[in-house]
């Protein structure tokens, strides 16, 4: 499994001028509604609130991966969004976040939530493919690129 495989090009948000972590999350339910994912952006947005609550998911590094499950898609979707300025996303390492990875699940398959949020950690973790994040001009040749570190990292 592979995030190029749920990441399009017009759920590539570079330079996104957001202030704060709630609207980062509205901004994701926003999206989804737009292009198709669920239909209630308000179910989705109390979904991502609710998982916010159970514990942050700024998970350090300027890096925060908002997720949740929902009835109305059908598959997982990732919102990549760059942000404009960090923002505090009351992180694990108290470091404000400026690239956020927001991961939208159908409930009808748990299974591909923990693998690919297993999946989006390990990536994190390459400084190649924060680095294509932090550079890219345009969303189509971030994809190009992700999907070349992507390609050649191993994944255990």
């Amino acid at each position: 499994m592979k995030i190029t495989d749920h990441l399009k090009k017009e759920n590539i948000f570079l330079d996104a001028m957001l202030d704060n972590k709630p609207d980062v999350l509205k901004y994701i339910s926003d999206v989804c509604a737009h292009n198709g994912i669920i239909n209630d952006p308000e179910i989705l947005y109390n979904g991502l609130i609710q998982r916010e609550q159970t514990m942050s998911t700024g998970v350090g590094s300027g890096i925060g991966f908002p997720h949740t499950t929902n009835s109305e898609t059908r598959h997982a979707n990732v919102i990549l969004i760059r942000l404009a300025k960090p923002i505090d996303f009351e992180s694990l390492d108290h470091q404000p976040v400026d690239i956020i990875l927001g991961l939208i699940f159908p409930d009808s398959d748990p299974g591909i939530h923990v693998r690919m949020l297993a999946r989006v950690s390990r990536l994190c973790q390459n400084p190649d493919f924060l680095s294509a994040i932090k550079q890219a001009e345009d969303a189509d040749l971030l994809i190009e690129q992700i999907k070349i570190i992507e390609n050649s990292t191993i994944f255990h």
